[in-house]
């Protein structure tokens, strides 16, 4: 199978019907999908479903959705290359050596091109930010992510597992850069240990809006600041542009108004001869 749009390798297995299924539930495989496009928006927002189940208690390793300068190069962090540009959201079902931290993990990782993820810690010194997620994996209900960008400005990952249609804050960043040219993928890698990673869809949305700050910070198991859900979110891009219809009509009704008025007196003068 091929396609314009993206490139698959590893042990990737598409079932355009149903799934992408980075990684059977086998030990020792790896998987990844890469859009050939880059995504150039400077504002965006990336909503994915995915699943992650499989056979027994013990499981792993994890997924990874990716921004980065490089696409489609296989290896060793969660089936991607290590020492990557740019931007790494990593799902991590086990725990390496990370003490007192539930699994699974999300966390943020912005790389420089130079440093390494620390396997061996489960990145615990590459963090930009994060949450624990217990339920995550063989949830109940479809499992979303959906990660918002605004440019030097923030970055925002919000989790659908535990009710459906809810949205649980993971994190929430403040002036984050992310390469201006970055190519969207995921990926996914089990050890011993493995799991099905299945990605279900992904829709990608460019935001014309500025950011608008929202009050009632709600902190849901991450370290950084937390805003609250706010559900009139969707209707921010169509805010400015009611606004100007509102205008142009207002502008049409006056002129009208001036015109008809105008004919009247008109018809009024011609009247007296």
């Amino acid at each position: 199978m091929q396609s314009r749009w993206f490139d698959f390798g590893g042990d990737t297995i598409i079932r355009a019907d149903q799934y992408i299924r980075l990684t059977s539930d086998r030990g020792s495989q790896l998987g990844w999908i890469f859009s050939r496009v880059p995504l150039t928006a400077t504002n965006w927002e990336i909503e994915f479903e995915f699943k992650i189940h499989g056979k027994g208690n013990l499981h792993g390793d994890g997924m990874a959705l990716w921004l980065t300068k490089q696409r489609a190069t296989p290896g060793p962090v969660f089936g991607s290359t290590d020492r990557f540009e740019g931007l790494g959201i990593f799902i991590d079902t086990y725990k390496n050596n990370r003490p007192g931290v539930v699994f699974p993990y999300v966390m943020a990782m912005l790389g420089d091109g130079q440093t390494s993820y620390d396997k061996g810690n489960d990145g615990k010194d590459n963090e930009l930010a994060g949450c624990s997620a217990r339920g995550l994996r063989g949830a109940s209900i479809p499992t979303k992510g959906r990660l918002t960008y605004f440019q030097d400005q923030s970055l925002k990952l919000e989790l659908q597992y535990k009710t459906d249609d809810t949205w649980t804050l993971c994190f929430e960043t403040e002036a984050l850069a992310i390469p201006s040219v970055s190519y969207l993928g995921f990926s996914a890698e089990t050890g011993e240990l493995s799991d099905n990673f299945d990605l279900i869809s992904v829709e990608v949305k460019n935001l014309y809006s500025s950011q608008q700050s929202v009050d009632g910070s709600r902190k849901e198991g991450g370290k950084q600041k937390g805003k609250a859900y706010d559900p009139n979110r969707g209707q921010k891009s169509r805010g400015w542009g009611l606004f100007f219809v509102k205008i142009v009509l207002f502008g049409i009704v006056c002129a009208g108004g001036y015109v008809g008025y105008t004919m009247y007196r008109s018809s009024k003068r011609s009247s007296r001869f």
